[in-house]
């Protein structure tokens, strides 16, 4: 079922806020842009014709961006069920650790500092949630 909202609408409503207030660089701007054109006339297209009852169509080129909606949804519903077949039947939880921007350039010097405290840190955060998740279970049990 779609919901009508697409992406590349709300890229055209709000533009102007895109391009001067957000803190996007060169390459991020031209991918949003061309997820805000993709199938507009802005890229161009072609019109078809019924050859029995004579109803035109126009059909409106796509950015192929790798990065677009629409152009890549086929992929990504592919590839989403390629790995549905690689789960496990149990229960897990997929858990994000990311780190602050401010940590880039150490991490290009000193990756294996970095990232080694990185893992640490989540593996301790990991650990801290364990523990409480047990303690929650005795006393549920008690």
């Amino acid at each position: 079922m779609r919901t009508g909202y697409e992406v590349g609408n709300l890229l055209q409503r709000h533009w102007i806020k895109v391009e001067h207030q957000l803190k996007v660089n060169s390459w991020q701007l031209r991918t949003l842009s061309a997820v805000r054109h993709c199938r507009t006339a802005a890229l161009g297209g072609h019109k078809s014709v019924c050859t029995d009852c004579g109803i035109e169509s126009i059909s409106y080129n796509s950015c192929r961006n790798r990065h677009c909606p629409k152009c890549q949804g086929r992929q990504r519903e592919a590839w989403l069920e390629k790995r549905r077949t690689e789960l496990l039947p149990v229960k897990y939880f997929h858990v994000v650790f990311t780190l602050p921007d401010t940590f880039n350039q150490l991490a290009l010097y000193k990756p294996k500092e970095v990232y080694d405290a990185l893992f640490e840190a989540s593996w301790q955060t990991i650990e801290a949630f364990l523990q409480k998740t047990k303690n929650i279970s005795a006393l549920k049990q008690a």
